[in-house]
């Protein structure tokens, strides 16, 4: 059952829309859970719901976490939240590179059509938790106020019940994870701090991936310019000995003909290595 209460923001929402009772709920004022710490959250979540949480820490920090890219965890973010979360019907994770939104995991077609009606009308719970960064619990009807043209389209597809919460990675703005439930009474209070501690868990494993695969490339990229000194300085000997100059020459010559024909200065070192060796031979 949705607890919201009523807020200076729902009055600006109630003389927008000009309406005195059964005024829409502003989005921002449905913040309950994820402006706790981490440990409260836990706690919070853990007495209330000890089997989900279990479940949420065994499925995303136990051994199926491990090995996986982005893509594939955020998979298995999404199915761990639809089977923790009792009043989630469809879950999905919507990812914004560049300004685009683009949905990256879903457990469903229900997913992917009411993600696509937000980024059609580019609004709704989803887009509001990642452009705010704070988590979006609403109702059909609280949703209808807040964000009609959208709203008609999810409610087409059966979606009565909207829960986002924001997925931050290093400070900055990644995406968000979605629920959506066909419940009239919507998400709970319990739902939004499972929700928001599994969104955080997903936060830190995406960073950390993406860390590791930054690393990665450096590694990478490190040795290849090992590999790369390595080549040139033998190509250096090369001329150095062949036309009788010194190393600095050399390399001036190696550089002279990488800048001449646009060709990159390992793989001009490289050409003249085989070269010298067809020469030797």
């Amino acid at each position: 059952m949705s607890t919201d209460t009523d807020t200076g923001e729902q009055e600006l929402l109630r003389a927008h829309a000009g309406t005195d009772g059964g005024a829409p709920v502003g989005a921002d004022a449905l913040n309950h859970a994820s402006g706790l710490g981490t440990h409260e959250l836990v706690a919070q979540v853990a007495a209330a719901q000890p089997e989900a949480v279990a479940l949420v820490v065994d499925s995303l920090t136990g051994s199926d976490a491990h090995g996986r890219d982005v893509t594939e965890l955020l998979q298995l973010v999404v199915r761990t939240a639809k089977a923790a979360i009792d009043d989630c019907d469809s879950a999905g994770v919507t990812v914004v590179q560049e300004g685009t939104p683009f949905t990256s995991a879903w457990t469903d077609e229900r997913t992917l059509a009411v993600d696509r009606d937000q980024y059609d009308v580019d609004d709704g719970p989803c887009l509001h938790a990642v452009r705010q960064q704070t988590c979006v619990r609403v109702t059909v009807s609280e949703a209808m106020e807040l964000w009609p043209d959208f709203t008609r389209g999810a409610q087409a597809d059966g979606v009565l019940a909207f829960l986002a919460c924001p997925i931050v990675v290093d400070d900055e703005q990644f995406g968000a994870l979605n629920l959506y439930g066909r419940s009239r009474d919507g998400f709970s209070d319990d739902d939004e701090a499972l929700a928001v501690l599994i969104g955080r868990i997903a936060s830190g494993l995406v960073a950390g991936q993406l860390r590791q695969h930054r690393s990665a490339t450096l590694v990478s990229q490190l040795e290849e310019a090992i590999a790369s000194r390595a080549v040139i300085e033998q190509a250096k000997g090369a001329i150095a000995v062949v036309r009788q100059v010194s190393p600095d020459d050399a390399f001036g010559i190696l550089r002279s003909v990488s800048q001449d024909t646009n060709v990159k200065l390992r793989e001009v070192a490289a050409r003249t290595l085989r070269e010298f060796g067809a020469l030797l031979g």
